[in-house]
């Protein structure tokens, strides 16, 4: 299909929406004699250490990444998602949004359907819950388990039962469980604290941009990760093969929130990608750093639907996706996200592609293979490009590299990337995300709040 007939699409569900009050004498009114709370951050079932904060769940719906989802979900849609991916309305959608508070504190609150809760934020008013339901999580393991399915259940894709080494399937274990359904509003627009506010792009502002660019066709980079050359090469090559030949622009979208051990700091996350734009080594004028606040599920082909659905919204027209997307361990087949954006996966509620079922996705998937690096043809390119012994690029062993202070060679990743790794490495003290990091992100958060 030529390039030219590919029009940009429509955000999930038809709109964006859009919850933000920017006027604060009207945010004022909306909140006078509301009940508050302090929202808190999900912690480990077992360690205590955060693994989640909701918070990052409201920006992004609040701002329509997540369109149409509105807020928190009541349990008749929870459950609808958990068989069939979908929303009540209809649309696909991958996991259950909730808004959990302890039994203690509801008895607290003393709110109920038809209330207004004012959801502060470091001790400022930051959003509002309108609630329209009170529901509560019986059994938070089997939760867990119908969030990323069960050999027995999906025996497709999922390999291993989930258990409490898999991150994603920590947080939903790790709910309250008492849940406040209902729609939210942000009534004190937060503002990003450096580095992250120079790569704020929500979905209006990403398609203004494009527009802006002149980009018609964007092919997107998901990552949770600093860039190493087989990346770059993903990228490049992503965006000039298939049916986009070539793709106008390419945006990454760094996934910014809770990760697990060994991955490396949001900042460097951002600022690396940012290193390969200002380096030259993709075109600065077709390619866009930006990102997202998410607590990572790790899902592998769920967690491919709600990247599909957030990039729909922010404007791109075709998503990249390779082996063992948004993955960790060996939960699921290493192409499980291939297999639902070509085949479906039927237990999860897809008979056909995300792309061929009523109320899907519009967004096309651009799939890949991996790359690896010939020592005989000295290029990086597609491992089963030439017959020679090739070198995988091995994520662990990069990292051993870097926690050894060893620059890898540049034809694994460029310096200006691992300068960028030090920088954060020297600012933090350690050069990946650990407990202490999370613990200290937690303090922090990437916005800061005006008085209201």
């Amino acid at each position: 299909m030529s390039r030219f007939l590919i029009q940009r699409p429509l955000p999930h569900g038809g709109r964006l929406v859009e919850r933000v009050i920017t006027d604060k004498e009207a945010a004022k009114k909306m909140i006078k004699g509301c009940p508050s709370y302090d929202i808190k951050p999900t912690l480990h079932y077992e360690t205590g250490v955060p693994v989640r904060n909701v918070y990052r769940e409201i920006m992004s719906i609040c701002y329509g990444f997540f369109s149409p989802v509105e807020g928190s979900m009541k349990q008749a849609e929870v459950e609808r998602i958990l068989k069939e991916r979908r929303l009540l309305n209809e649309w696909i959608f991958p996991y259950p949004l909730v808004f959990d508070i302890s039994e203690e504190d509801f008895k607290k609150l003393g709110v109920g359907a038809g209330d207004r809760l004012v959801l502060n934020l470091k001790g400022k008013p930051f959003a509002i819950l309108d609630i329209e339901e009170v529901w509560r999580i019986d059994n938070p393991e089997e939760l867990a388990h119908l969030t990323f399915g069960t050999p027995e259940r999906n025996p497709e894709v999922v390999k291993e039962p989930f258990n409490k080494k898999h991150p994603g399937w920590v947080i939903y274990r790790s709910l309250q469980p008492v849940v406040l359904a209902g729609k939210y509003t942000i009534i004190n627009e937060p503002k990003m604290r450096p580095p992250f506010d120079r790569f704020w792009y929500p979905p209006r502002k990403s398609r203004e941009e494009f527009d802006r660019r002149g980009w018609r066709t964007v092919i997107n980079h998901q990552t949770r990760n600093v860039p190493h050359v087989g990346h770059e090469f993903l990228m490049k090559c992503a965006a000039f093969t298939g049916d986009v030949e070539p793709c106008h622009g390419i945006l990454v979208n760094a996934v910014i929130g809770v990760k697990r051990r060994g991955d490396y700091p949001d900042e460097a996350i951002v600022e690396g990608h940012e290193a390969v734009n200002k380096g030259g080594y993709i075109k600065p004028e077709r390619h866009l750093p930006t990102i997202v606040l998410w607590d990572m599920r790790y899902g592998n082909p769920l967690e491919s639907l709600l990247h599909g659905i957030i990039r729909q919204n922010m404007g791109c027209t075709h998503h990249m996706f390779g082996r063992d997307h948004a993955a960790v361990g060996e939960y699921y087949d290493k192409w499980a996200t291939q297999i639902l954006w070509t085949k479906g996966i039927p237990s999860f509620g897809f008979p056909a592609p995300p792309t061929d079922v009523p109320y899907g996705l519009d967004i096309r998937p651009q799939n890949m293979r991996e790359f690896s690096y010939c020592p005989t043809c000295k290029e990086m390119a597609y491992s089963e490009t030439c017959g020679h012994k090739r070198e995988k690029l091995s994520g662990s062993f990069l990292r051993g590299m870097v926690a050894e202070g060893v620059q890898p060679p540049s034809i694994i990743m460029r310096p200006e990337v691992y300068k960028v790794i030090v920088k954060w490495w020297k600012h933090f003290g350690y050069p990946f995300c650990n407990e202490k990091y999370v613990v200290n992100k937690e303090k922090e958060l990437e916005v800061d709040l005006e008085d209201l």
